[in-house]
């Protein structure tokens, strides 16, 4: 009986649902895009049309800017809509243990034993947790996860070349969810352009002759296509692009920054140095195209920290194809180690079918949860208001004098504020417009460098509230803002907590303003 409900890919599924959603409920919601795509998708579905200039700033409010990540930022509305932060939390916990037991489960089928397929999904999920947030961006980790994969299939001959075409419709999705779509080309060039290049040379190939190159040609052209495909048109890619080739970003944004200046390089170090094992101890055999991949995804996790998990993915995804060849895994093996044997067919019960059965545990999990949710029942981990922001992080304990102030001027009203408190201005006071937040490809070179422009020179702010008539500060605590502002005699404090303070330009000095 227990065998019908219960297996190795169910007990990785309820760990690691358990685990983010006793763990994350917090940390999940660390970013400030979680709150700014919610609200842009929840504009889009209200007014049932597109955005195409910038609704929510005072200092660029009314410029040309659309939402690069449309699809992305309206299903999360809809997802907001059911049970709030809630039900967000919910599905991003749900669909990230669904993806590590998916991959978990390509590694048992190959004959990988339980125990190392734990422990190299463990490793794939440490170097990219620090990632883990309620963003489009996972689509972009999920994604690259499928069509990896199936690249590997093909070449490994578990499936035929039509079955690539279902990239098209993958890819699809993927231009209209997240920019990471051009990741996603580059691989699927990259290896399509190996294949043929071993062919051509007499090498390996899945290739066997001119059709197949044609075919493998033609779904290439027809997965880069799609990024046209869209509301948008043209200018979408054309945002991607302006992203990433802003200069001040990895100044400005963690994400962006060298892995080497992140914590996160000793959670990809001992990943890295496990590939390069397997990689090198699979020669003299010729490699697979495909197990060079996780080698271009580590070059760019070096130079950009956000690409450590597309490493880590790639590298979970290909080694399920690389440990049968590795010599130095046959050789522990012979030498009696249960560990790195790679089993046969005839030994491996736990790579059969999932049942619909075997689902029952991780289906009554969910509805569970989201009937508490619905129902506002607040119990801990399955009930309501377990996503939580952290009042560390955000200023949780200032909303009630935001709010007042909100309701108190007009629509419209100004507020200064540091990067990191945009997203959640624009969430918890809709009314009120703010200095800058994340979309960096709005406020371009331009407007990032007058931020960092201002922390050198924080008395810079005065001329800014002037300029723009903005009477109030939300600044992180015992920042440069914060030091300048408690000084300076036409600034008021209103309210201080643990992560920001809450200023007022001085009555007096705001009056003599202009209207």
């Amino acid at each position: 009986m227990i065998k019908k409900v219960w297996r190795l890919e169910t007990g990785i599924f309820v760990g690691t649902w358990l685990l983010l959603m006793v763990c994350a409920s917090s940390s999940l919601l660390r970013d400030p895009g979680t709150f700014t795509h919610t609200v842009v998708g929840e504009r889009i579905l209200s007014t049932g049309q597109l955005i195409y200039t910038d609704p929510f700033s005072f200092t660029y409010g009314g410029k040309y800017w659309i939402a690069n990540q449309w699809l992305g930022e309206c299903i999360m509305a809809l997802i907001h809509r059911v049970a709030g932060l809630d039900s967000l939390l919910l599905a991003t916990v749900t669909l990230l243990a669904f993806f590590y037991t998916w991959m978990a489960h390509r590694l048992v089928r190959v004959g990988i034993h339980p125990l190392l397929a734990v422990l190299i999904i463990s490793l794939a999920a440490a170097a990219s947790s620090h990632h883990f947030h309620i963003r489009p961006h996972l689509a972009t980790i999920v994604f690259l996860g499928f069509s990896l994969a199936m690249l590997c299939d093909f070449e490994a001959g578990h499936i035929s070349i039509g079955r690539l075409f279902w990239l098209a419709p993958l890819f699809l999705l993927w231009a209209n969810i997240h920019g990471g779509f051009l990741g996603g080309m580059g691989t699927l060039f990259l290896v399509t352009a190996g294949w043929i290049f071993a062919w051509l040379a007499g090498g390996e190939s899945p290739i066997s002759g001119i059709r197949q190159a044609l075919v493998l040609v033609v779904i290439v052209i027809a997965c880069g296509l799609t990024a046209f495909v869209n509301p948008y048109g043209v200018e979408l890619p054309t945002a991607w692009l302006s992203i990433m080739n802003l200069p001040l970003l990895p100044q400005i944004i963690m994400e962006h920054a060298p892995l080497a200046s992140s914590k996160t390089a000793l959670a990809v170090l001992p990943l890295g140095l496990l590939y390069m094992a397997a990689l090198i101890g699979v020669f003299p055999r010729r490699p697979r195209v495909t197990w060079f991949i996780p080698l271009v995804w580590l070059y760019l996790a070096w130079t950009r920290v956000r690409h450590a998990p597309l490493f880590a993915t790639a590298f979970a995804i290909v080694i399920a194809d690389m440990l049968p060849h590795v010599r130095w895994v046959k050789w522990l093996s012979q030498r009696g180690s249960e560990v790195c044997k790679i089993r046969t067919a005839h030994q491996m019960e736990i790579s059969n079918g999932i049942t619909i059965t075997q689902t029952f545990i991780p289906i009554i999990l969910i509805l569970t949860t989201i009937t508490f949710q619905v129902a506002g029942v607040r119990l801990p981990v399955f009930g309501s208001g377990w996503a939580k922001p952290d009042p560390a992080h955000w200023p949780i304990g200032l909303l009630g004098e935001l709010k007042r102030i909100e309701s108190q001027r007009p629509i419209g009203t100004p507020i200064f504020n540091d990067f990191l408190y945009g997203g959640f201005l624009i969430y918890y006071t809709p009314r009120m417009r703010i200095f800058i937040d994340d979309r960096c490809e709005l406020y371009g070179a331009e407007g990032l460098s007058m931020y960092m422009n201002l922390e050198d020179a924080p008395d810079q702010i005065n001329r800014l509230a002037e300029e723009y008539g903005s009477e109030f500060a939300l600044v992180k605590s015992a920042s440069r803002f914060d030091r300048y502002l408690s000084e300076a005699k036409n600034w008021s404090l209103l309210k201080r907590v643990d992560a920001a303070v809450l200023y007022q330009r001085n009555s007096k000095a705001h009056m003599a303003l202009p209207p």
